[in-house]
């Protein structure tokens, strides 16, 4: 099996039964994400109109010597009010641009992937089969784990990403910079669950951590690529079976060089 990772992986995709798989999480997570947008868009919008901005100016100006101080109130009621009274200004209206485009889109974008992370979970071991059988047929899908351990690690990567997005906040307001402090929360949460789920799907603990051991870099440069594939727009909704398919050609292939490494060199 000494076929190119990504040439085989994309050849396994194409193949009918992959892209049937393919059509489910992509399918469960337009529908996700279609409400959260129309329930964000109306609760938003009920908000604004709701809400009151009062202004108070005073300008003083000065003539012949005698300085006349004027002063104006100015409310703005409901939501386009609101908007029109913060675009004036090239710091607010860059702030709600900001908020809008980047925040807005980096939340969606995410929603986008872990919906179809969690999809696709269930998918999991049916596409690892069908790797084993058509490529591995000498090894076997053992596994470890069960519904509470993954349970437990799912919260406790959900946690560390939380920790990772609040003490990078400072980060978010240097340009460029603050491009890989918005992700690095996400890629991290990203690379976690991907590899519980094929991992604890094909591996037993000790192969596991095993291949953690040998090949921890190239898991993380695998993981890394398949990031930024699914950053290219939509093509989150439609790349989380070629991720298995990637990462399980990944683990079968350290599971059938550890069965192939003498046991005298194994750490």
């Amino acid at each position: 099996m000494n076929s190119n990772l990504w040439t085989l992986s994309v050849q396994d995709f194409l193949t009918k039964k992959m892209l049937t798989y393919a059509f489910a999480p992509f399918l469960f997570s337009i529908i996700v994400l279609y409400a959260l947008f129309f329930s964000a868009a109306d609760a938003g919008l009920d908000s604004l109109k709701e809400s009151v901005i009062h202004i108070e100016k005073m300008q003083t100006t000065q003539e012949n010597g005698i300085a006349h101080t004027e002063s104006s109130d100015e409310t703005y009621v409901g939501g386009n009010a609101i908007l029109e009274f913060l675009m004036q200004y090239s710091i607010t209206s860059w702030l709600v641009s900001f908020f809008l485009f980047t925040v807005g889109g980096m939340l969606m974008f995410v929603v986008a992937i872990f919906t179809a992370i969690l999809v696709i979970g269930f998918l999991t071991p049916a596409i690892l089969r069908e790797l084993q059988r058509r490529h591995y047929p000498e090894l076997t899908l053992d596994g470890h784990g069960n519904v509470f351990t993954t349970l437990f690690h799912s919260l406790k990567y959900i946690a560390i990403m939380v920790i990772l997005l609040i003490a990078l906040i400072p980060l978010y307001f240097i340009p460029v910079l603050n491009i890989v402090a918005i992700n690095l929360p996400f890629y991290y949460l990203f690379h976690k669950f991907y590899m519980l789920d094929v991992g604890t799907t094909a591996l037993l603990k000790e192969e596991y951590r095993q291949m953690m051991y040998f090949n921890a870099n190239k898991v993380r440069i695998t993981t890394l690529l398949l990031y930024l594939i699914s950053m290219i727009p939509f093509a989150a909704l439609f790349t989380p079976v070629f991720n298995v398919i990637v990462l399980g050609h990944t683990v079968l292939r350290s599971k059938k060089a550890q069965l192939e490494t003498p046991l005298s060199r194994r750490p």
